[in-house]
């Protein structure tokens, strides 16, 4: 961007033996077409913020220094604008929407001022501003009264794709209404349409000075930059993770840009960070704009990127690395999936892999020799990477960044829908869709959000066909409604999820016919322990086959709102020697990372049959032992509900079912005769059959010690006898099929 901001991007690599290694280094931007000058770095650190004050002694506009900050939640303010308090407004002698210059050393930006009711010392930044000022939370910079900006004369508009009249026209139209302060070469995101969907476009002008766009600015399109659209991304583009940069900032800041600091205390500063995660959390997106924040030199590429293809290559690419970032300290060098270079050398069976590991071993502890040098890694299989990595004086601190929690997930939601015309009531129903999207990573929620948007255009292509669409729809029409996010809802899953065995069938709680009293037990016990920091133990359910066990675990799941995973006790099993095991870890793993859950062990007495000793199967007693550390760990852990179910419960291993694991044994019985009279009228009334009372009693009756689940294949039989006859179900179909249904 224009107007002195350091911008930062990529090289065209280093050097021809590391293969495209992205070097990022905070630099000058050229700004304007004519000739804006370019504005050096000049260290931050300045000190105090207090009242107005004269510039250099001489009289001249009225300036303060205040903290930057990040708007406040639920914030309305634009992307282009800054907020003081109605105190700084006056002493600036300006008025809600006039414009002020702000400055952070030799960079600068102009904005639209609003009026805040938050601290009096802070100025509130919208997004587009940071990466222009180079400014971080907290840091003082100064505000400069400007008033209104004079109309530019000409103007030169330069979009990231090229644009029809009309879009050319709306756009124009924006620019003239908002009033954004335009200057030499900046970026300004220009809201197409109401509801903040826009485009990002840069500007240059013909004058350095900064005006605004007017009825009379002779306006230039210029041909379309895809390059325009390529934000920097920043703190601001990251929801919902503030303790995890909060922590990044202590390990990774203090140390790049004050490293004496450590050297006084007489301790060695950090050297390294692994973040580690489900895929989605945000981990990559983190690292990237924490390196912009921060303005240091950044290295980053992805782990297989460094593998070469001939004897010795990979460990040379690491040392070039590890030798241009120590040449351009102070700098960050990060490496995506680690776990691709760093693997357990016991596993590897490739002797170039483990010189590759050993080499990146001996470059990490070279880094104690240095001051300004630290490597940041992610990974989302730690436990594949080699101990010796995870050992202190290496990775001085591993991070683990799971799926956000409710509070997080809607922050994160807003900032995926900030740009998307969204309707007052599905910007309300944000809220609403955070607590139901348990389990969902950050990837997951912007997959969400772009779900909506389509939904939202499914909706209004209906009736409608080609291009006439697009040429009858008006601005405010193009709107996501809370119908479109509940829609989306429907069709994505969490990514953890995606490879396990989850609920297909929708069972309410209200089709488990009877069962009262265990109903209120289970549904107790399952609310406290998704609601639970510490699961106290889970819950056996055990009765005879067909009597609705399962049934009744997956309208507990529907019931509670949570996810839902089914391990199946036979479908466990490998042939393969130590699978097994790492089956039921992997599953009670992805649980755990998408909580709130519930876990049902169906068909538990084959998952876990009692151990024999020495005369049993050596892979049975692996796999249960297996599953109790991976109880003991989800239970401690809290958020997973799990259920055993099984009709032998005799053949399960006694150490599953003790206090503290799945402690809590419930039978679930054959229906006695009002349940089978209940379940019947159900299931026929769904099938268009109203019963009487003496009708329901005589079935009740005739089915006497059936299960639940011969009933529901009694009405099904009976139902299709009478499609087959094209006509509705009665109640002679249902006597009729009695004979048909084979009880065990």
């Amino acid at each position: 961007m224009g107007g002195g901001r350091r911008d930062r991007h990529p090289d065209q690599g280093v050097g021809s033996d590391l293969p495209a290694l992205q070097h990022r280094r905070g630099t000058d931007q050229d700004a304007g077409v004519l000739g804006q000058p370019r504005l050096g770095h000049q260290p931050r650190g300045r000190g105090g913020h207090g009242g107005a004050r004269a510039v250099s002694g001489v009289a001249g506009p009225a300036q303060l220094t205040r903290l930057a900050a990040r708007p406040a939640p639920g914030s309305k303010l634009g992307p282009s604008e800054a907020s003081l308090s109605a105190a700084c407004l006056e002493q600036l002698g300006l008025a809600d929407g006039d414009a002020v210059a702000l400055r952070n050393g030799d960079h600068k930006a102009w904005a639209v001022v609003r009026t805040h009711d938050h601290d009096d010392k802070l100025v509130r930044l919208g997004r587009m501003l940071w990466p222009q000022l180079a400014v971080r939370p907290g840091e003082p910079m100064d505000a400069t009264a400007v008033g209104e900006l004079p109309e530019a004369q000409n103007a030169r508009i330069t979009p990231p794709y090229n644009l029809t009249f009309n879009l050319h026209q709306r756009l124009l139209e924006r620019l003239r209404d908002d009033g954004t302060p335009l200057y030499g070469g900046n970026r300004v995101l220009a809201e197409i349409y109401p509801g903040g969907a826009g485009m990002l476009v840069r500007i240059d002008l013909a004058s350095p000075s900064p005006s605004r766009m007017g009825d009379s600015t002779e306006v230039e399109l210029h041909r379309a930059d895809v390059s325009v659209s390529e934000r920097l991304i920043t703190l601001a583009d990251v929801g919902g993770c503030d303790p995890i940069i909060r922590r990044l900032r202590e390990l990774v800041e203090l140390p790049l840009l004050r490293p004496a600091f450590y050297r006084r205390l007489g301790v060695r500063p950090p050297k390294g960070v692994l973040l580690h995660g489900p895929p989605g959390t945000g981990k990559t997106l983190i690292c990237k704009a924490l390196a912009n924040e921060l303005g240091v030199t950044a290295y980053r590429m992805s782990a297989t990127e460094l593998v070469g293809s001939v004897q010795g290559e990979t460990e040379a690419n690491l040392r070039l690395l590890f030798s241009r970032a120590l040449a351009h300290a102070p700098s960050l060098v990060m490496i995506d999936e680690f776990d691709v270079i760093a693997t357990n050398r016991e596993r590897l069976a490739s002797q170039s892999d483990v010189r590759a590991a050993s080499q990146l071993l001996t470059l990490m502890d070279g880094l104690e020799e240095v001051d300004g040098l630290i490597l940041m890694a992610t990974t989302n299989r730690i436990q594949a990477i080699d101990p010796a990595f995870r050992r202190p004086g290496r990775f001085e601190e591993e991070i683990f960044v799971g799926p956000p929690n409710e509070e997080a997930r809607a922050e994160i939601l807003s900032i995926h829908t900030r740009e998307m015309p969204l309707t007052a009531e599905a910007q309300d129903a944000i809220a609403t869709v955070a607590a139901d999207t348990g389990g969902f990573t950050g990837a997951d929620l912007m997959h969400l959000a772009r779900s909506a948007g389509l939904e939202a255009a499914d909706r209004l292509a209906i009736g409608r066909e080609g291009f006439e669409l697009a040429d009858s729809l008006e601005g405010t029409e193009l709107a996501v409604e809370p119908g479109d996010l509940e829609a989306a809802l429907l069709t994505v899953r969490p990514s953890v999820l995606r490879d396990v065995v989850t609920r297909t069938d929708r069972i309410t709680w209200d089709q488990i016919v009877g069962l009262a009293d265990l109903k209120a037990r289970l549904r107790e016990l399952g609310q406290r322990a998704v609601d639970s920091d510490r699961v106290e133990q889970g819950v056996l359910l055990h009765g005879p086959a067909g009597s609705g066990k399962s049934a009744l675990v997956h309208a507990l799941a529907s019931e509670l709102g949570v996810n839902f995973v089914a391990i199946e006790g036979s479908k466990v099993y490998n042939q393969w020697l130590g699978e097994s095991e790492e089956a039921v870890r992997a599953l009670f793993r992805r649980a755990a990372e998408a909580r709130p859950s519930l876990v049902m062990l169906d068909h538990l007495d084959a998952l876990a049959p009692v151990r024999a000793g020495e005369s049993g199967e050596r892979t049975d007693e692996r796999v249960v032992s297996a599953l109790l550390a991976s109880l003991d760990d989800v239970l401690a852990e809290g958020q997973v509900f799990v259920v055993g179910v099984s009709n032998r419960p005799e053949l399960i291993d006694e150490a599953v079912l003790r206090s503290g694991r799945l402690g809590v044994h419930l039978e679930v019985a054959n229906p006695d005769a009002d349940r089978r009279g209940a379940l019947i009228a159900a299931l026929a009334t769904a099938h268009g059959l109203e019963l009487d009372e003496d009708l329901t009693a005589e079935l009740a009756d005739g089915t006497g010690g059936w299960s639940a689940a011969d009933i529901v294949m009694l009405v099904a039989e009976a139902a299709s006898r009478s499609a087959l006859q094209d006509r509705t179900m009665g109640f002679d179909d249902l006597v009729e099929a009695m004979p048909a249904i084979t009880r065990l």
